[in-house]
């Protein structure tokens, strides 16, 4: 595993887990959002994403991916539409959790996925079944460390810096 410069995680984490972010007869086009919040798309917007078949992925949204589906369902988006949830993807602890997007939250409500996870709703979720050729990892753990300890440990070596200049 390594980390390729210009490789949107969109593109790489949709990639592994063997779904098409475009595919004849399923999408032709694709969007790039952020859900990180619940105030940042209007309603406007969502009865628009409801009704498109693009792709639409969805950076920063393992905390609210719940809002999502909710808001999607309550526009009207199609029947036929999947969602997955990759938690982590491109990397050794990679998993990916699928279904219908009407049964998400009968399948998932109240499940905390790992962060960094990216949301992915469209008919080409349904393709995942078909392409996926990496399997779940074994062990559900956090890949990368938590920003907290990271910041910690920044702080603990900016007191043990000593300027030479």
């Amino acid at each position: 595993y390594e980390i390729v410069p210009g490789v949107t995680a969109a593109l790489g984490a949709a990639a592994y887990a063997g779904i098409p972010l475009t595919a004849r007869g399923y999408a032709t086009a694709v969007r790039l959002l952020t859900y990180y919040k619940s105030d940042i798309v209007p309603d406007q917007y969502w009865e628009e994403l409801a009704r498109t078949s693009d792709t639409l992925v969805f950076y920063m949204s393992a905390e609210t991916v719940e809002g999502i589906v909710s808001k999607l369902i309550r526009y009207g988006i199609a029947q036929d539409r999947h969602i997955a949830v990759i938690e982590q993807g491109t990397t050794p602890l990679q998993q990916v959790y699928t279904s219908g997007i009407y049964e998400f939250t009968n399948k998932f409500e109240g499940y905390s996925f790992i962060s960094p996870s990216l949301v992915i709703v469209g008919k080409v979720v349904g393709l995942h079944e078909q392409f996926a050729w990496l399997a779940n990892a074994s062990v559900r753990e956090q890949y990368f460390k938590p920003m907290a300890s990271l910041q910690s440990n920044i702080n603990h070596n900016k007191k043990a810096h000593v300027s030479r200049a």
